[in-house]
């Protein structure tokens, strides 16, 4: 499933006329990758797929990063990243500090071009495959049997914090990663101040 979203996220660098992408936002990297952990990021060219992570997560990165050269890096992951960019090298600046951009800046060779590349692979990501698909509905069955679940099991004399917590630990319980934010429960004085916000639904199961 990688090796194909990568496939498409380099024909839109084509259009783009891009020579490398880097990719930072852990979602993102997440989409392009399959990689689940706190600490990554990518360098997409036509010839090349490097993925970059730390040496905490060698063994998760051979497991779901299969479709990826792994490169584990040093204390300077920008560092590591601005080496491996070339010709005009996009970046999204939606998700690139300001910190960041500087220092790659410094580090890039004077070949390489930094231009914005926003919303590349948010494009694509708006466009769900099969697999995303199930996960969607997945999740949201699993959401809709922890909420009856819940109120079947009865709500007077229970405090938010308890339905809340309950709530949450039944998502998890039937599958789900976590809650995708959390569950808003409100009653009496506090129903005015929450009501307008949804419930938390689940965050699709891991795969």
């Amino acid at each position: 499933m990688s090796a194909d979203r990568a496939g498409r996220a380099l024909a839109l660098m084509r259009e783009r006329d891009l020579d490398s992408l880097l990719v930072t936002d852990l979602l993102n990297v997440r989409w392009l990758t399959g990689f689940t952990g706190t600490n990554g990021a990518c360098v997409l060219l036509p010839d090349e797929r490097v993925f970059l992570t730390d040496f905490r997560y060698v063994a998760q990165a051979e497991e779901q990063v299969p479709d990826f050269e792994r490169v584990t890096v040093g204390r300077d992951m920008v560092a590591d990243l601005a080496r491996r960019l070339r010709g005009r090298a996009g970046f999204d600046d939606a998700h690139v500090s300001v910190k960041m951009h500087a220092k790659l800046a410094e580090k890039v060779t004077d070949e390489v071009e930094l231009v914005t590349a926003s919303g590349l692979v948010e494009g694509l990501r708006q466009v769900k495959d099969a697999g995303e698909l199930q996960l969607i509905a997945e999740a949201a069955e699993i959401a809709t049997d922890a909420l009856r679940t819940v109120l079947d099991r009865g709500l007077v004399g229970r405090t938010e914090r308890d339905v809340a917590l309950e709530l949450e630990q039944l998502m998890r319980d039937t599958g789900a990663e976590g809650p995708s934010f959390p569950a808003i429960v409100a009653a009496g004085a506090h129903g005015g101040r929450d009501a307008p916000r949804a419930r938390a639904g689940a965050a699709p199961p891991r795969r």
